[in-house]
């Protein structure tokens, strides 16, 4: 089934508008519109100066890609087909793993076309363990974003607007409170990413956060009809 959703993903058509999209912001934002730095540049530097402006452009774009994974699924009928031959729990199980790969998988790309930037553009020493690093941290940072997703996903028609507009008003607005806001998946991206502040409060409530989602989104999508 995993195979199925890349097949469904990775079309040319999908291909072309995320993938250029990631590339026109990144064009954008690191040579027709970057600042110059004075004084030394590091990949170090540059890598956390592009992940303040990821860490809203990537969610961005994975709301319509999860809301595609499910919503359009029960819209069209297919869910109910496949549910039908592999059960409940195994689909949504598959469809949050291939959302998880894919997320990985743009993240990685994301990253290559910033360290061809850095190497042609900054002339900087690409650092390979930081690489993985970031890419794993961040992924791991979304993951609480990703479930949200996923749930808003099974409860609504209009999922991707939905999606957006919770990320963001709720998780990464201003006008939040800082005592709400910090308790919010904003803590992870914020602090624990880009601030590489992560204490014994954060990971429990990251793993609260995982464990809480991924009990609702099945409990919600065993009960959800197969067709709207």
């Amino acid at each position: 089934m995993i195979k199925n959703e890349f097949i469904k993903f990775f079309t040319p058509l999908k291909i072309s508008i995320y993938g250029g999209i990631i590339f026109i912001f990144i064009l954008l934002n690191d040579v027709i519109f970057a600042d110059k730095t004075a004084g030394i540049v590091t990949f170090h530097s540059l890598l956390y100066s592009d992940m303040s402006s990821l860490i809203f452009m990537l969610p961005i774009i994975l709301a319509p890609i999860a809301s595609d994974m499910i919503t359009s699924d029960y819209e069209s009928g297919c869910m109910k087909f496949v549910v039908i031959y592999k059960g409940k729990a195994k689909v949504l199980l598959c469809k949050i793993v291939s959302l998880i790969l894919i997320t990985g998988i743009m993240i990685i790309f994301t990253f290559a076309i910033l360290n061809v930037i850095y190497i042609f553009k900054d002339s900087v020493h690409i650092n390979l363990l930081l690489n993985i690093k970031m890419g794993l941290l961040f992924l791991t940072a979304l993951m609480p974003v990703l479930f949200i997703y996923v749930l808003i996903s099974i409860l609504s028609k209009n999922s991707t607007i939905i999606s957006l507009l919770v990320f963001l008003l709720i998780v990464m607005s201003d006008f939040i409170p800082k005592a709400i806001g910090n308790i919010t998946p904003r803590r992870f991206l914020w602090e624990c990413l880009l601030k590489n502040q992560t204490d014994k409060f954060s990971i429990i409530l990251f793993l609260i956060y995982i464990v809480v989602l991924v009990i609702l989104n099945f409990k919600l999508f065993n009960k959800k009809e197969l067709i709207h």
